[in-house]
């Protein structure tokens, strides 16, 4: 996973969603997964608590858990512009944000997991959501072993963007409540501080978290143009 430069500030609300309708139609060649492989996708809009929120406006990503335990109310709490859409995929509605990012656990049920609702997506079956990539989250510290590894790579085939979340031994003796929060334009730590996982975001999800305002960014601005080129 490589850094990329913050560019929050290249928009004026970079936590507002935009108000995009990608049409999703079938990618040739992805078989779509069995019907009870798949997500629902949402009738309404998607309820946001986020109760530690700094700001009222609208999430810029959903987090799309892909089983149970992926690790998406951890990273709703760590990623500032993220909400969970509980194991739903956003229709979206309204100004609902279509920007979806899939979590999974690194054991080869979640990456499974995954892999069924990438496929869904890729069949057109998964509504009007836009899928901007895929992070997988530790399962327990050390390596990664070598046959989750082989089915991360080829699972990852049906993405643009792959991320992954490290072991972090401190969020294991903690709540999520008592986890830190990365928001755009955040300064990183001093390089003399303490690596205290608790009272900063870690390296890996400051990384991921300003990859995705890029991401999305860029695609909004192309989307936008390619409007503007139509009208």
């Amino acid at each position: 996973m490589s850094t990329v430069t913050d560019t929050a500030h290249r928009a004026d609300h970079p936590h507002r969603p935009v108000p995009i309708r990608p049409h999703r139609t079938a990618t040739r060649g992805v078989v779509a997964p069995a019907p009870e492989q798949r997500a629902p996708i949402w009738d309404r809009p998607v309820p946001v608590p986020r109760p530690g929120a700094i700001d009222a406006r609208p999430p810029l990503l959903w987090l799309l858990g892909a089983h149970g335990g992926a690790g998406t109310t951890s990273l709703e709490r760590l990623l500032a512009p993220a909400a969970d859409c509980h194991r739903r995929w956003p229709a979206p509605i309204g100004e609902e944000s279509p920007y979806v990012l899939l979590v999974a656990r690194e054991t080869a049920i979640g990456l499974a997991a995954a892999d069924a609702l990438l496929r869904q997506h890729h069949a057109g079956l998964a509504g009007d959501s836009l899928v901007v990539g895929l992070v997988t989250v530790a399962a327990r510290p050390g390596r990664l072993a070598a046959e989750i590894r082989r089915d991360r790579d080829l699972y990852s085939g049906l993405v643009e963007h792959l991320w992954r979340v490290d072991w972090h031994e401190a969020w294991m003796l903690t709540t999520h409540a008592e986890l830190p929060v990365w928001n755009p334009g955040d300064a990183d730590p001093d390089k003399n501080s303490r690596g205290d996982e608790l009272a900063t975001a870690p390296t890996d999800v400051r990384h991921i978290g300003r990859d995705l305002v890029e991401v999305i960014t860029t695609l909004h601005n192309t989307r936008h143009r390619s409007k503007g080129e139509r009208s």
